[in-house]
């Protein structure tokens, strides 16, 4: 399990040494529970005081105190990763091919611009993972704008759409656009046989529980799902980049 301390180290100012070595410790959490603070500074190449620093930046009152909080936070996180197999469990309806042309198709298009398209309820999906793509490296691009597909200047190759009916026009135009222009086209819809299913390169069909409920009164989990879906894609899609 990877744990990123990028923040962490920004808001309590460590400095790079500090940093290696409160991510040694969290990664080793194991094996330091049985060091004591002098041994897991030599491992490190540096020294206790600096170690007992990096516990005093933290808010900790110092190594030991540090050492078994930390353990508690990663075991707990473990924990509750292991549970998320419960709100997970429908992704394994997915068929596994469109999961592996999905990985594929984003690392063909991995320096490519990439464009989300979606409105609605939908928009706040598509503005998290547009900026969580721009956070992993993504050259992407929310944008509803017909200009930008119909002569695609900008030179997108791939769009994701996504639409709880998959008929929504002002996304199905764009749709048509990224199409005329050959764009790869991804989208996920709670309708498999919709206009953006059948103009997609790969569609993800995702449940819709209330499919004629057209203005979200009653609660709708399909939102969620599309959320779930393109986390654990995208997770997808890191893990071969790093391999």
């Amino acid at each position: 399990m990877e744990f990123d301390i990028y923040k962490l180290a920004d808001n309590y100012k460590l400095t790079e040494v500090e940093r290696q070595v409160l991510e040694y410790i969290i990664n080793n959490i194991d094996l330091v529970l049985n060091k004591g603070v002098r041994e897991v500074a030599n491992i490190n190449y540096t020294s206790a005081a600096t170690i007992i620093k990096v516990s005093k930046k933290l808010g900790y009152t110092g190594y030991t105190d540090m050492i078994y909080r930390l353990n508690f936070i990663i075991k707990n996180q473990k924990k509750n990763q292991d549970r998320t197999s419960d709100i997970t469990s429908f992704i394994e309806e997915i068929d596994k091919i469109k999961i592996d042309d999905f990985v594929s198709t984003l690392i063909k298009h991995r320096e490519n611009i990439i464009f989300i398209t979606a409105t609605g309820f939908s928009t706040p999906i598509a503005e998290f993972f547009c900026r969580k793509m721009l956070v992993l490296g993504f050259k992407c691009i929310k944008t509803n704008s017909y200009g930008v597909y119909d002569s695609n200047q900008i030179g997108g190759a791939l769009v994701i759409g996504i639409s709880k009916s998959g008929e929504t026009e002002s996304v199905t135009k764009v749709i048509d656009y990224a199409s005329k222009n050959e764009l790869d086209i991804i989208t996920f819809t709670g309708n498999q046989a919709s206009y953006m299913a059948k103009k997609s390169t790969i569609h993800f069909s995702i449940l819709d529980d209330k499919e004629l409920d057209d203005r979200n009164i009653t609660a709708n989990y399909f939102y969620a799902r599309v959320m779930i879906v393109m986390e654990y894609l995208l997770d997808k899609v890191m893990n071969s980049l790093k391999e």
